[in-house]
């Protein structure tokens, strides 16, 4: 299975528009993740807009979640009939994989849009703990902390989400949130991408099978 990873849009349809134009009729790949912040504290109907040209434009299913930035109405609305699923705090299968995703972040000092104290995040960890290791497929916003996170030499990332990392993983985990810290790191047999902010041209490929996780960073 061949993935689009994307994150961080923050509303730049310059660059959506060239990376549909880039793959649009092409069929490379299966789907499309991503993992929130498609907007920059915009109207849900803005973040919808985008999922619908990406949607559209790529001619494959969309999974996504938001981002701390995000409208929190984006947190229940989603289009399963027109190919956009929302994977915030559900469970959905992917191929022959499990996704499972969660929105927003942990706390911030900034007072964003959607964020979760430690205690929240780890209630919607929860459904995610059943599903087999070797076939879960995480999306979250925020990373987890010590992972990809580093801002200004502080580690700003989830402690709830590194203790699922530890104690559970995943086979693929996507993530954002953190612009800077585009990039990709094998932890515990866990492949944890950040394509990078696709407000700056970048994204991600990833390639899901039996035999592993390949993950390609890319740039328009």
């Amino acid at each position: 299975m061949k993935l689009l990873l994307l994150t961080d849009i923050h509303e730049r349809k310059k660059y959506v528009k060239n990376l549909v134009e880039k793959y649009k009729g092409s069929e490379e790949f299966d789907k499309v993740l991503v993992a929130g912040d498609i907007t920059y504290f915009k109207p849900m109907s803005k973040a919808v807009e985008i999922l619908r040209i990406i949607r559209e434009g790529i001619g494959r299913e969309v999974f996504f979640v938001p981002g701390n930035c995000d409208d929190p109405r984006l947190l229940d609305w989603s289009s399963d009939d027109e190919g956009i699923v929302n994977i915030h705090s559900r469970v959905r299968k992917l191929g022959d994989y499990i996704v499972y995703g969660i929105g927003g972040s942990n706390r911030t000092p900034f007072s964003t849009y959607i964020e979760w104290s430690e205690e929240e995040l780890d209630r919607l960890l929860k459904p995610a703990y059943s599903i087999n290791r070797d076939r879960l497929i995480m999306v979250t916003h925020s990373p987890p902390r010590g992972i990809l996170d580093n801002v200004g030499y502080e580690n700003v990332g989830s402690i709830s989400l590194r203790n699922f990392l530890e104690d559970h993983g995943a086979k693929l985990w996507v993530t954002g949130h953190i612009h800077e810290e585009r990039g990709k790191i094998e932890y515990r047999g866990t492949v944890v991408v950040n394509p990078g902010p696709l407000m700056w041209g970048y994204y991600g490929i990833a390639v899901v099978n039996e035999k592993g996780v390949h993950v390609e960073l890319a740039r328009l």
